[in-house]
């Protein structure tokens, strides 16, 4: 008996030394926390920020909502693997962050009530970035470093009702710090919000999957709306033709421009091409390219600067040679100019059915007109 207490007394001892060894070369997340703020103010504008208490609380959605208060800064938090974290700072705190960049010191004048900007996450972003590096780092061996490696500044959040839309994971770890800035000249508090992530740090089964890998953030931003614009050519007209130019006015095209038609993005750029024509009644467009572009051939690219095909100067009716333009100000100028009007294309009287019409040259004579149904050319959809 006396063998079993002498045995279980040593066990003990021994236990109690390893941890007291751990704890010497380690830290708890908490102790970690509040280090990392003190340092990352103190390196980034030389600022004296005690950490009076560190408050953790395990939370799930609704929780955390009910954990930011109104009329506080917001702050979402881009992690590893697509995971969202939070970040609140009250206004005395940002106030005392955003006068020490300003102003070089930390007063004591009334916190100003106006609507947060995005100015004002911006200038708390490179505390939140560097406290959350040095926190990872300080963690190094801890069995949750894992869990805190990897977040970063990521955008500005209106209120609590749109965090509580962009949480997703089970479970959610919570720090709330209480903090003074330049020895009590403001005082406030910080609350720190990130996922529970359980396999944080493990090694994925399809990690090795390359290139083929989702993104992590593939599946939002495939719902994200994207506007292009159908351009079937470019052409330019004469300044006196622009000008006689009315609502109901048809622009000849050539023929080619059927074959010829591109998607351009916002930016400007061509991303794919095709021709036109028509699929169960509507207007459609079968592409070319980049997936059915031939081997070797490049495909085409319609730059602002491109030139008008050649046969669309002749067809234009031009009565005589324009004057020479006399020497006026640029205020007589711009008065004399008419308004555009707007250019409306489609008049509601295409025929989908009807045969594309030949231009004579009687009809050349007298205007130029060419009247071509792009919308009557079929695309043959082979049925798999």
């Amino acid at each position: 008996m006396g063998e079993t207490v002498r045995q279980d007394d040593v066990l003990g001892q021994k236990a109690s030394a390893a941890r007291r060894a751990f704890e010497a070369r380690g830290m708890s997340p908490a102790k970690a926390l509040r280090r990392a703020l003190s340092r990352a103010a103190d390196v980034l504008w030389d600022l004296a920020l005690v950490t009076h208490g560190v408050g953790q609380e395990m939370a799930d959605q609704d929780g955390v909502v009910e954990m930011l208060p109104a009329n506080t800064l917001l702050l979402l938090l881009d992690g590893p693997d697509g995971a969202l974290g939070l970040a609140m700072i009250d206004r005395e705190v940002m106030t005392g962050l955003i006068e020490v960049q300003t102003l070089l010191q930390v007063t004591q004048m009334p916190v100003e009530d106006r609507p947060l900007t995005q100015t004002d996450a911006a200038m708390v972003a490179p505390l939140i970035d560097a406290t959350m590096e040095r926190l990872a780092r300080y963690l190094d061996g801890h069995p949750l470093q894992p869990q805190f490696e990897g977040y970063r500044y990521g955008a500005m959040i209106e209120d609590a009702r749109a965090a509580g839309l962009l949480l997703d994971a089970a479970g959610y770890r919570s720090f709330r710090v209480s903090v003074d800035l330049a020895l009590g000249r403001r005082r406030g508090e910080l609350l720190l919000v990130l996922p529970d992530r359980p396999h944080a740090g493990e090694a994925a089964p399809d990690a090795e999957g390359g290139d083929d890998a989702p993104g992590p953030h593939e599946r939002k931003m495939k719902l994200l709306p994207v506007q292009m614009d159908a351009v079937l050519c470019r052409l330019s007209l004469p300044l006196g033709a622009a000008q006689r130019l009315k609502p109901g006015d048809l622009i000849p095209l050539p023929p080619e421009a059927l074959d010829g038609v591109s998607f351009v993005a916002g930016s400007g750029a061509a991303v794919a091409g095709g021709r036109l024509g028509q699929m169960n009644g509507m207007r459609a467009v079968r592409l070319a390219w980049p997936e059915g572009t031939p081997q070797g051939a490049a495909p085409p690219v319609m730059e602002e600067h491109d030139p008008a095909p050649e046969p669309l100067a002749p067809q234009l009716p031009m009565e005589e040679e324009p004057a020479p333009m006399p020497d006026l100000e640029p205020e007589e100028m711009a008065g004399d100019l008419p308004d555009l009007p707007p250019m409306e294309f489609d008049t509601g009287d295409f025929s989908f059915d009807a045969e594309p019409a030949e231009a004579g040259e009687d009809e050349a004579e007298e205007g130029g007109d060419f009247d071509f149904d792009f919308a009557a050319a079929p695309l043959d959809i082979e049925e798999s």
